[in-house]
């Protein structure tokens, strides 16, 4: 469905870690932020899955943030003490129908 309509980010919380995880052929991004509560102390690792490839995973408390304008999304993880963990952007011309 994702690609079906050109989907390129996805965002999503309450996973309880911090994730980038991008399609195997890379043209969609799925970011996770719901690292704010419970801590998993090592339980997660990255799997091999023939879908979808991490780019970052952080099983710690932390946030991530997210910058937008007409052009680029600018996307950066931090641990609980404002450390940056891990960052990506896009940059995407967007034509106007009007």
């Amino acid at each position: 469905m994702f690609q079906e309509n050109n989907v390129d980010v996805y965002m999503n919380g309450h996973d309880h870690c911090l994730e980038h995880i991008a399609s195997i052929d890379g043209s969609i991004q799925y970011l996770t932020s719901g690292g704010g509560s419970k801590a998993w102390s090592g339980d997660l690792k990255p799997e091999d899955d023939v879908e979808r490839t991490a780019k970052f995973l952080y099983d710690g408390q932390g946030f991530m943030s997210v910058e937008m304008n007409e052009n680029d999304v600018m996307i950066v993880f931090y641990d609980v003490d404002g450390k940056v963990l891990h960052h990506w952007n896009i940059s995407k011309f967007l034509c106007s129908a009007v």
